[in-house]
């Protein structure tokens, strides 16, 4: 199966529980344009660890405790379950994240 992003600013889900076996696993893939902002306003909170992949461009990641995490093409990203997190990008491209939501599981 060929993938590509077709929406210009929307998240595309690749996978979640409506079309694979495991529902603790949600991946899909999102284009930030230039200047664009995600959320747009307040921050993003997830119940599993988010881990991203920039494809091409530059986003950055603001954390809640004002730490930006800037990402270029090949970088990667661990941001942890229930870590509030802005995503924008400031360059003149788009910015194309995958990005994949995991439970975590705790130790027995």
């Amino acid at each position: 199966m060929h993938l590509k992003p077709t929406l210009k600013s929307k998240m595309n889900h690749f996978f979640d529980s409506t079309n694979q076996p495991n529902p603790d696993i949600t991946m899909g893939l999102i284009t930030l344009q230039p200047g664009e902002k995600h959320p747009k306003q307040g921050y993003s909170y997830h119940k599993q660890d988010e881990f991203s992949y920039i494809i091409s461009g530059l986003a950055h990641t603001v954390l809640e405790n004002g730490e930006d995490i800037v990402g270029k093409a090949g970088d990667a990203q661990l941001i942890e379950k229930n870590e509030g997190h802005i995503n924008y990008n400031d360059s003149n491209e788009p910015a194309v994240v995958v990005w994949l939501f995991i439970e975590r599981k705790e130790e027995k």
